[in-house]
């Protein structure tokens, strides 16, 4: 990819002010129903959608590139299609937040082709207290001690990580209501965790859709020392 560019906060600034907005629109019209959004409703003269398999893996066309920066000639380079991905990531994750997708590009016109094409797989519903490393947030000390406003075990949780991690850690600082929910999260969630930094950028819901999973370092880690985490994310 293009060094120095985010192709994920690009996507995001690009449509998530016009773009998803029809989309929610299109959603809620057909109640969430996917395979009648991707025969009926995205069906133009600029896009098509496709039914690969039912309830599960779909298709959605563009007859040209929609991309403004390639329409301006400020890029050119195949990785700008990654911007496109992470758009329909985007508008995927806000249609539906509990689900899973993967997007992969097929093929683009700046790769080459006609057209440009990209392949949706709809996962599963996860449960959203599986972390995207896989490790179950309702099994942590933190967000126990949260839910249940629980003082006692977060001075108990504190004094635990202190010592485990060679830091101060604060009462006040073990508040998390989960690693993939919005709202309070522990500083290294939040900030210090690579494996969360890293899904972030690739706009990946889980490591589970990672295809580097395998080979990654920092998530085997974890599944060494936790094989139901990778479990989780299989389900």
């Amino acid at each position: 990819m293009e060094k120095g560019v985010n192709y994920r906060e690009e996507a995001i600034a690009c449509v998530k002010d016009n773009v998803l907005p029809i989309h929610q629109q299109i959603y809620a019209k057909y109640n969430g129903d996917f395979d009648r959004i991707y025969t009926e409703a995205y069906n133009s003269n600029s896009y098509t959608g496709k039914v690969l398999v039912p309830g599960k893996v779909y298709e959605l066309s563009y007859l040209e590139c929609s991309c403004t920066k390639v329409k301006c000639g400020t890029r050119s380079c195949p990785e700008q299609c990654e911007c496109s991905r992470q758009s329909i990531l985007y508008i995927l994750s806000q249609l539906e937040p509990n689900s899973n997708f993967d997007v992969q590009i097929v093929n683009t016109i700046l790769r080459g082709g006609d057209r440009c094409t990209f392949r949706i797989t709809r996962g599963a519903e996860m449960k959203r207290q599986i972390a995207i490393c896989g490790l179950d947030c309702e099994k942590c000390d933190a967000y126990i001690a949260t839910k249940n406003n629980d003082q006692s075990l977060r001075e108990k949780t504190a004094k635990l990580w202190s010592e485990l991690n060679h830091a101060s850690i604060l009462p006040e600082h073990i508040n998390c209501e989960g690693c993939r929910m919005n709202g309070a999260k522990t500083l290294f969630c939040s900030s210090l965790c690579e494996i969360r930094k890293c899904a972030v950028v690739k706009g990946i819901e889980t490591c589970g859709y990672c295809p580097e999973k395998d080979i990654c370092p920092k998530v085997n880690a974890i599944w060494q020392n936790n094989p139901q985490a990778r479990e989780n994310l299989q389900k």
